[in-house]
């Protein structure tokens, strides 16, 4: 009987994401395939609940709607930051991705959507937000 993912199961596969419109976005790194760690937080939550189930060997295709991905744009997670608050060195522009250090220490990305003379407006959503993904996946092994 062959070996099927369990909700906290460690797990070596290879995965490519893709948007809607078959703009690939993300591909695993390793040719021998990734480990992922199930419950650990490491993947978006639906897409784990996905994979429980899939049994060793399987190659699938995970299609989620932006509901359930990376979830839609939240109007409230783009911020106006005051200009004084970047380093004078760092030539922002729009477009731009930086990485902010909230005060726990943890980083995230933030996207510069526009300059003004005192402020920068920074949209702090997932960059996934809004968009339907599919997974392309293949489960190497179920490690124990």
């Amino acid at each position: 009987m062959s070996k099927t993912i369990q909700a906290n199961s460690r797990i070596r596969w290879r995965y490519k994401l893709f948007l809607a419109d078959g703009q690939l976005v993300e591909t695993s790194e390793d040719p021998e395939g990734d480990i992922l760690q199930l419950g650990c937080g490491d993947m978006h939550p639906n897409v784990e609940s996905a994979l429980v189930g899939l049994p060793e060997g399987e190659k699938s295709r995970l299609i989620l709607l932006a509901s359930e991905a990376f979830g839609m744009p939240d109007p409230d997670a783009i911020q106006q930051l005051a200009r004084d608050t970047f380093p004078p060195e760092l030539n922002v522009a729009v477009g731009q991705v930086i990485s902010f250090a909230l005060p726990s220490g943890q980083e995230i990305p933030g996207k510069i959507l526009g300059l003004g003379a005192d402020e920068v407006e920074v949209d702090f959503n997932h960059p996934l937000a809004g968009q339907h993904i599919s997974f392309e996946l293949e489960i190497l092994a179920i490690l124990d």
